[in-house]
């Protein structure tokens, strides 16, 4: 009967991975309005995640989520001054009307989400395919390099209190492939250049930061998912934090013109 049970979740994991795969493949590659939508989609979701971690019954948490995607959706399609307004307002009234005790850690990661979408956003559109899957291929090569060096090579544990899991080793083979995972774009593809090297390993630290950051709210809140959207997999937090902190370093090296510090 275990076993039974054992089967039946690694099929439900195997078949919704396989889903999301493709569909993100998908929408990442016809890019343009439809990539717009889903990322808007994918901006109400994720606070309706965050809003509701210790509170599922709570019948704010849709129009809450709709607030917060509406951010989104006016800093790509109208104006950015307007939609950081729009996220401000929605914090204060988040803070009053909600009253969660670890508000600050929840507020500040909603506005790291805004700010990951919108450069997903910019870069898919603005910058190039091939230079958004190069971060998202980052950030799946420091999940992996970190989680098989980390089970066999072990050590030190890098923050035991919210990821028990988590070694120093592990952090360090998620750079090495980052790293490697570069050198091959690098090989095959014009547009990826030998200063991204550097860029790899700061992108898998922010992954990982995203990772430990996700770690530490669910900690706070006391549950093990973000919520059970996606059979075998737990919530979308739990599946898209490394490409939040991700893409939230973009957002730093755009802002900050880290680039041309370097170079």
């Amino acid at each position: 009967m275990h076993n039974k049970f054992q089967n039946s979740e690694l099929y439900l994991r195997v078949l919704s991975s396989i889903i999301m795969i493709v569909l993100s493949t998908l929408l990442l590659v016809l890019g343009g309005i439809l990539f717009e939508i889903s990322l808007l989609l994918l901006a109400a979701i994720l606070a309706w995640e965050i809003l509701g971690f210790d509170d599922n019954k709570n019948k704010l948490k849709i129009l809450n989520a709709s607030l917060f995607a509406f951010s989104f959706a006016t800093y790509i399609w109208f104006l950015p001054i307007l939609s950081l307004i729009f996220l401000f307002i929605f914090l204060f009234y988040y803070k009053i009307i909600i009253k969660h005790e670890d508000f600050n850690k929840r507020a500040i990661y909603l506005i790291v989400i805004l700010l990951s979408l919108v450069s997903l956003s910019h870069l898919r559109s603005d910058i190039g395919l091939i230079e958004t899957i190069w971060v998202i291929c980052c950030v799946i090569s420091s999940d992996i390099g970190g989680y098989f060096v980390g089970r066999y090579v072990g050590g030190p544990k890098l923050w035991p209190v919210i990821s028990p899991k988590k070694t120093w080793s592990g952090i360090i083979g998620g750079w090495i492939l980052a790293l490697s995972t570069t050198y091959v774009f690098i090989f095959f593809s014009a547009n990826i250049e030998y200063s991204f090297l550097y860029f790899s390993v700061f992108i898998a630290i922010f992954s990982q930061f995203g990772d430990l950051f996700e770690s530490s709210i669910k900690r706070s809140a006391k549950v093990k998912d973000s919520s059970k959207l996606i059979p075998g997999h737990g919530g979308f937090l739990d599946r898209f934090d490394g490409m939040i902190g991700a893409f939230f370093a973009i957002c730093v090296i755009y802002i900050l013109d880290i680039y041309n510090w370097i170079f």
